[in-house]
C-alpha cells in the first residue's frame, strides 16, 4: 500500500519511508529522498551539523549514524567532513593553521610548553598560547607585556576579534551564534562568511563549495 510524504506530496510505496532517529515517535510519514534533501539543504543554509527531523512537529535532532543511514554518500561525506571540523575546534589543544590559504589544522599535546607550533600542511609558524601567527622576536611572555600599552591592546583586540565588512569595510564584532554574518550598516546590510568573508548569497544558490577552499565550512 502506498503512503503520502508529507513533504513532497508523493504517494509512495511504504518501505521508502523510515524512521529518521531512535527517538522519533511518529507515524512514517517523510520519504528517504526528502530526508537526503532536507539534510542537503541544512549543511548548505547553515554551515553546522545540527539537524532535526523534518516531520512536522518532531524537530528530534539526527545522530550521525541516522545521517549515514539516511543520506546519499555525497551529502554523507560532507556532513562527515563538517562533524570533523567542528569537532577538532572544540578540542582545547586544537589551533587551526594561521595561514589563510592553508585551512589545516592540529594538535599540540605539549600546550604552553611548547608554545611555537609549525603547520605540517605549510609550515606557517603561529603560537598557541595567544593563537595568532607566531611572534617572531618575542617571547610569550614578551608578547604579553607588548600587548599592555593601550594602543597595541586596542588594536590587538580589532585585529584578533573583528573583521571589516568586504563590502564597506566597517569592522563587525562575532557575538557567540554561527558564521553567517550581517553587516549592520542600514545602507549596506552585507551578508558572509565569518571565517573566509565569503559572499552569503553565492552560498545561497551554490552550497558549501562558494566557501573559500581552505574555509572550514567548505564541503
Amino acid at each position: 500500500m502506498d503512503e503520502e510524504c508529507q513533504i513532497c506530496f508523493e504517494l509512495l510505496p511504504r518501505q521508502l519511508f523510515l524512521q529518521i532517529t531512535a527517538n522519533c515517535n511518529h507515524e512514517l510519514d517523510v520519504c528517504e529522498t526528502c530526508v537526503d534533501k532536507h539534510i542537503q539543504a541544512q549543511l548548505e543554509r547553515k554551515g553546522d551539523v545540527e539537524i532535526y527531523c523534518p516531520s512536522s512537529g518532531c524537530k528530534k535532532e539526527m545522530q550521525h549514524r541516522d545521517v549515514k543511514r539516511i543520506a546519499s554518500k555525497q551529502v554523507f561525506e560532507r556532513y562527515d567532513t563538517l562533524m570533523l571540523r567542528q569537532t577538532l575546534s572544540k578540542l582545547p589543544e586544537f589551533r587551526w593553521c594561521k595561514n589563510s590559504r592553508c585551512g589545516s589544522g592540529q594538535i599540540n599535546f605539549e600546550e604552553e610548553n611548547a608554545p611555537i607550533m609549525t603547520c605540517e600542511a605549510c609550515g606557517q609558524k603561529s603560537c598557541y598560547t595567544h593563537d595568532v601567527p607566531w611572534h617572531k622576536g618575542l617571547t610569550c611572555s614578551e608578547y604579553d607585556i607588548k600587548r599592555l600599552g593601550e594602543d597595541e591592546a586596542t588594536q590587538d583586540l580589532l585585529e584578533r576579534e573583528t573583521k571589516p565588512c568586504p563590502r564597506c569595510g566597517v569592522r563587525i564584532t562575532k557575538d557567540g551564534g554561527c558564521h553567517h554574518m550581517t553587516c549592520r550598516v542600514n545602507t549596506c546590510k552585507y551578508e558572509f562568511c565569518w571565517l573566509c568573508l565569503a559572499d552569503y548569497n553565492e552560498i545561497r544558490r551554490n552550497g558549501n563549495t562558494s566557501h573559500r577552499r581552505t574555509c572550514q565550512l567548505y564541503a
